[in-house]
C-alpha cells in the first residue's frame, strides 16, 4: 500500500511537471493589450486549438524553413509566440525596432518582410479585422507566421550574410560557405523569449566587423550630403590658400584630422600630417605638399564610403569554410598584401602581384541582370591548404598563354625566343623532347599547338626560385618572380591569376618553421636554390648534392644530354599543411587602427550592393 501511495504521489508530480511545462511560456506572456479588449470574441483556448490545427496542416513553403519551423512548434506543443494573448505587443517592439535599425549594418529593412506584420497589427488596431473567431483567428495565424519569418530572417542574415557569394563572385567564387540548418532555425526560435538578449546575439562579434559598424553609423546621415568640392591643386607646406580650409573640413569629416584642430587657410604641419594619414589610409604615397590625386579622393562623396562599409561588412558575415585557426595565410586582392599569422600572431606581411583586371571601359559589357560578371585573369577567391614548397620551379606555359602570347613571338623568331627565356619544349602527345629548330611555328594552327612549353629552373624563370603549391580547380599558386620590379608598382594587377609573393623566402621559412624543420634542413633548402652554404654540415651537403647530379648526368643518355638542365625542380612535400585564404576585402581596419579604403579591383563592391537592395 506504501509503495502504491508512492508511485501514485510520484506519478502525480510529473504530471503536474509536466503541465507546468506545456503552458511554462504562457505563464510569462505579457498580458492582453488594452485595445485588443475590442476584440470580445477572442479565447485564448480556441484560438490554440485553431493554432495547433493550421500548425500541423501548414504547407513547408508558406514560411522560409517551414519544415524546422513546423518542428519548432511542434516541439511547444504548437503553441504561439508572437500572438499568445492576441499579441505579445512588447516583443513584437522589440522586433521592430531592431529591424528598423538594420541600416546600421548595411541593410535596409525591407530585406526581413516585416512590413507584412506590421500592416497586420495596424488593422488590428484599426478594428478593421472582424471579430468573429474565423476571421481574427486566421489574421493572428498569419501575423504570428510573418513575425516569425521576419525574425528568421534577421537571424540567418546576421549569420550568414544577405548575399549568396557564388552569385556576387561568379566562377571566381571557389570557397564553401557555412549555411543555414534546422539546428540554427530551431535554437534561434527557442531564444525568442529572451528577445533582446537573443536579436544581440546574432551580431557578428568580430572587432572589425564592429569598428566599420561604428563608422557607418557614423556617416550614414551624411551619405546625400553635397560637400563643395576641393580645387584639385598643389599646395606646398606654409603656403596659404583657401583650399585648405575646405581640405580641413573634409579631413574632420573623414576622421583623419582632430577636431581639436582648427580649419585654417595655411597648410601647416598638423594639417599636412592628417593628409599623410588619409593617404596611408587610401594607399597613397605620402608627400610634403598636396597632390592632385589626394584631391580626387578626398573629393569622393561620402556615399562611397557607406558603400565600401557596407560592402565589406556583408563579406564579413558570409562564413567561410573551414574558419581561420592559429596558423594560416591570407592574402587581401584589393590591398596587394599577403599576411602569414603563426601560432595565432601575424609573423608576415609583404607585397603581392595578382590576376588582372579589365579596363573599365570594357565592364558594361561584361553585366548581366545587374551583375558584373569576372574577367577571366582575376585571381580567385579561394580556400586551399599549401601542401608542397617547390624550390627551383619549372614553368609548365599554360596553353591559352602558348597560344596568345608565345606563339606569335615563336612564328617571328623561333630561336630567339627559345634562348632569350631558356624554353624547352615537348610533344604533347608522347612526352618527348623537341629540337625547337626543327618547328615550323607558322605552320601550324594556333588554337591546336601540338607542343608544350616549359620554361627551365633559374633565376630567369618566371615563378623565380620557389613556388607554393595547393589543390585549387584553376590550378593558381603562390610564388617567387623574376619580375621584381613589378612590385614597385601601386595597382599589381599583373598575373594571369596567380599570386607573386614579394618576399617568398620568408613566407617560407613561416611554413618551415610549422613543419618543424631545423635550421640544418633549413639551410639544405637554401643551399638548394643557390645560396653559399654557412655551415661546415651545409658545405658537406652541397658537396654531396653536386656529386649526385653529376651521377645523374652520367647516366643520361646522349640525346637526353642536349637538354639537361643543371638547376632541376625539388619538391618539398609537407606533413603540415599550411591553410591559405585568397580573399576580397576593400575596406579593412589598418595596422594604425584607422579604416583603410581600396580600389574596387574586380568590380565586386557593386555587385553586393544591387543584390543587398534589389
Amino acid at each position: 500500500m506504501t509503495s502504491n501511495k508512492f508511485v501514485g504521489k510520484l506519478l502525480f508530480i510529473l504530471s503536474f511537471l509536466l503541465l507546468a511545462a506545456c503552458h511554462a511560456n504562457t505563464e510569462k506572456a505579457e498580458p492582453v493589450p488594452h485595445w485588443f479588449d475590442a476584440y470580445s470574441s477572442f479565447e485564448m483556448k480556441d484560438y490554440q486549438e485553431y493554432f495547433n490545427r493550421e500548425m500541423i496542416n501548414m504547407s513547408p513553403d508558406f514560411v522560409p524553413y517551414g519544415d524546422w519551423v513546423k518542428q519548432f512548434y511542434a516541439e511547444r506543443n504548437y503553441e504561439p509566440l508572437w500572438t499568445v494573448n492576441g499579441l505579445q505587443e512588447h516583443k513584437v517592439d522589440t522586433l521592430s525596432a531592431c529591424i528598423s535599425d538594420s541600416y546600421k549594418h548595411g541593410l535596409p529593412s525591407s530585406l526581413f518582410r516585416f512590413a507584412e506584420a506590421d500592416s497586420c497589427i495596424k488593422m488590428l488596431k484599426d478594428k478593421e479585422i472582424e471579430n468573429e473567431p474565423e476571421a481574427l483567428y486566421t489574421a493572428l495565424f498569419n501575423l504570428e507566421m510573418n513575425l516569425t519569418e521576419a525574425y528568421l530572417r534577421y537571424a540567418t542574415t546576421m549569420n550568414f550574410g544577405a548575399t549568396d557569394p557564388k552569385r556576387v563572385n561568379g566562377v571566381k567564387w571557389l570557397n564553401e560557405t557555412q549555411k543555414v540548418d534546422s539546428l540554427f532555425v530551431i535554437e534561434s526560435l527557442q531564444q525568442v523569449d529572451n528577445l533582446s538578449s537573443a536579436l544581440n546575439s546574432f551580431v557578428p562579434k568580430d572587432p572589425s566587423y564592429q569598428l566599420l559598424q561604428q563608422e557607418l553609423v557614423r556617416l550614414y546621415p551624411l551619405k546625400d550630403t553635397v560637400l563643395p568640392k576641393i580645387p584639385e591643386k598643389e599646395i606646398s607646406l606654409g603656403q596659404r590658400n583657401p583650399a585648405v580650409r575646405l581640405l580641413c573640413q573634409r579631413l574632420h569629416l573623414t576622421g583623419e584630422l582632430p577636431k581639436s584642430v582648427q580649419e585654417t587657410d595655411t597648410l601647416t604641419d598638423e594639417v599636412l600630417a592628417a593628409i599623410n594619414l588619409f593617404r596611408v589610409n587610401n594607399a597613397i604615397p605620402e608627400s610634403d605638399k598636396t597632390d592632385v590625386e589626394t584631391m580626387e579622393k578626398l573629393n569622393r562623396p561620402i556615399s562611397y564610403y557607406t558603400d565600401r562599409l557596407i560592402s565589406n561588412m556583408e563579406r564579413m558575415r558570409w562564413k567561410v569554410l573551414p574558419a581561420k585557426g592559429e596558423n594560416y595565410v591570407a592574402v587581401n586582392l584589393p590591398d596587394f598584401t599577403l599576411c602569414a599569422y603563426y601560432q595565432g600572431e601575424r609573423v608576415y606581411k609583404t607585397n603581392v602581384c595578382c590576376g588582372r583586371t579589365q579596363n573599365p571601359a570594357g565592364v558594361d559589357s561584361r553585366h548581366k541582370n545587374g551583375i558584373v560578371l569576372p574577367f577571366k585573369a582575376e585571381t580567385p577567391l579561394l580556400y586551399s591548404e599549401i601542401n608542397t614548397v617547390v624550390l627551383n620551379p619549372e614553368w609548365n606555359i599554360p596553353h591559352t598563354i602558348t597560344r596568345d602570347e608565345y606563339y606569335p613571338k615563336l612564328v617571328k623568331d623561333n630561336m630567339k625566343v627559345i634562348k632569350k627565356e631558356d624554353l624547352y619544349i615537348v610533344n604533347r602527345k608522347n612526352g618527348k623532347y623537341v629540337q625547337p629548330d626543327t618547328i615550323d611555328w607558322s605552320k601550324l594552327r594556333r588554337g591546336n599547338l601540338p607542343y608544350r612549353l616549359f620554361q627551365s629552373s633559374g633565376r630567369h624563370n618566371a615563378l623565380g626560385l620557389v613556388k607554393f603549391d595547393f589543390p585549387n580547380p584553376e590550378s593558381v599558386y603562390l610564388h617567387d618572380t623574376n619580375n621584381k620590379g613589378a612590385f614597385k608598382r601601386r595597382v599589381r594587377a599583373l598575373s594571369h591569376g596567380c599570386v607573386r609573393v614579394q618576399n617568398p623566402f620568408e613566407l617560407a621559412k613561416v611554413i618551415y618553421d610549422l613543419n618543424g624543420f631545423d635550421e640544418k634542413k633549413q639551410e639544405e633548402l637554401s643551399i638548394i636554390v643557390g645560396n653559399p652554404p654557412t655551415t661546415e654540415d651545409g658545405e658537406e651537403f652541397l658537396e654531396k648534392r653536386t656529386e649526385k647530379e653529376e651521377e645523374y648526368y652520367d647516366k643520361l643518355s646522349d640525346e637526353l644530354k642536349k637538354f639537361y638542365r643543371k638547376t632541376r625542380p625539388t619538391r618539398v612535400s609537407l606533413e603540415k599543411k599550411m591553410p591559405v585564404y585568397f580573399e576580397y576585402y576593400t575596406c579593412f581596419v589598418g595596422d594604425n587602427g584607422y579604416i583603410h579604403y581600396r580600389n574596387d579591383l574586380y568590380y565586386k563592391d557593386g555587385n553586393i550592393l544591387y543584390l543587398i537592395q534589389k
